[in-house]
């Protein structure tokens, strides 16, 4: 039986209700005693005291009680209009069960004094505190409704977040598996057409594709992962390119010091590269160098690719509709970061850039050996 009752019990509900409640009796007593003050009217300020101290923990006590009702009728999902009649019954109950126990309680502490009050003389009592009981009654249900509403309406926007982060989980996954097949599709590309040319290159490549390819299935399901691991899998990518182009590309490294343990999208850089290497080269640029900056600036780190070569017909937009990379990066980059991102890519100074930044989150570990 308790713990069915605790089930439909909210003690912080209950303590709201006695504090708006006990404001009421320090207003309402706070009048009267001023009225008697004013009008001289003999008084017995500890009678007056303890009367105002028992309408409070009756109302309360009754209130539990009609907490608990309203808790249990909207479980169990009752008619509108039969709530209705349940509460106007209590409203008019609450008055005859503060003045009946108030009555008891009475003639209980003065069993010798000739307290004899008739049925009569509670009923004009009754009647006399009908309207203030009905209104304290209204205001305290109107407030426990309004508690259950915006509680249910915090559990409904925690559920929303919290299937926003499922979904968000999902699509990142998607998109990341979506990278690996990309990713080795284009690498297998280049392997192929490098076999016709030098058959020791390509088993070079391919034994290098292995290496790599055991790295990234390592990181496939983390979202996010220490740029220093990210560095790995692009040196290795880097080494296979160079395999590939020999002295026709150049890759420069630039990381800033300290930022080892920086969070990043797991394969960001990897994929501008391979945009830059794809679209660099041209009959008028049979050689390319890709330079590489990693640096922190504001709170945010900054990922800046430039390769010179063929520079950009199109913008960000109309090159997002073509490939997979791009779009897959910009998806990503919005799961993560919501608008506190930024991805460009245009040409400046015969170069053409690819710039991301995002805020700076540092691993766990970090933030540990800090502490």
């Amino acid at each position: 039986m308790i713990k069915k009752l605790k089930k439909y019990l909210d003690f912080k509900l209950i303590a709201i209700l006695s504090f708006v409640y006990l404001l009421f009796i320090i207003i309402y007593s706070s009048k009267n005693a001023y009225l008697r003050i004013l009008i001289k009217r003999k008084t017995d300020w500890g009678e007056f005291v303890f009367n105002n101290v028992l309408d409070w923990c009756l109302i309360i006590i009754f209130m539990v009680f009609i907490a608990i009702t309203t808790k249990y009728l909207m479980s169990k999902k009752t008619k509108l209009i039969l709530i209705a009649f349940i509460h106007l019954f209590f409203s008019f109950f609450i008055g005859a069960f503060t003045i009946g126990i108030s009555w008891c309680i009475d003639m209980l502490r003065n069993p010798s004094d000739e307290v004899n009050f008739s049925f009569e003389e509670l009923c004009i009592t009754f009647i006399r505190l009908v309207d203030l009981h009905f209104l304290i009654y209204i205001s305290l249900v109107a407030l426990i409704y309004m508690y259950y509403y915006l509680k249910k309406v915090e559990e409904s926007k925690i559920q929303t977040i919290k299937l926003q982060e499922q979904l968000s989980k999902s699509h990142l996954k998607f998109l990341q598996s979506q990278m690996h097949p990309h990713f080795l599709f284009n690498t297998l590309n280049g392997i192929h057409s490098l076999m016709d040319i030098n058959i020791e290159k390509s088993k070079t490549m391919v034994v290098d594709l292995s290496d790599l390819l055991r790295n990234v299935l390592d990181k496939k399901d983390e979202n996010l992962i220490e740029l220093q691991e990210e560095l790995k899998i692009l040196k290795k990518y880097i080494h296979i390119k160079k395999t590939r182009f020999s002295d026709q590309l150049n890759i420069h490294l630039n990381i800033e010091a300290g930022l080892e343990n920086v969070l990043v999208p797991n394969m960001l850089i990897q994929p501008i590269v391979e945009n830059s290497t794809k679209h660099g080269y041209g009959t008028e640029f049979i050689s390319l160098e890709i330079i590489i900056d990693i640096y922190k600036k504001n709170e945010k780190l900054i990922i800046k690719v430039q390769n010179d070569g063929k520079a950009l017909k199109e913008k960000l937009p109309a090159l997002l509709k073509k490939g997979t990379g791009l779009k897959n990066i910009k998806e990503r980059l919005a799961s993560l970061y919501g608008n506190n991102y930024k991805f460009k890519i245009y040409n400046e100074s015969g170069k053409v850039v690819t710039k991301v930044s995002f805020p700076i989150k540092l691993s766990i570990s970090k933030i540990e050996k800090e502490f």
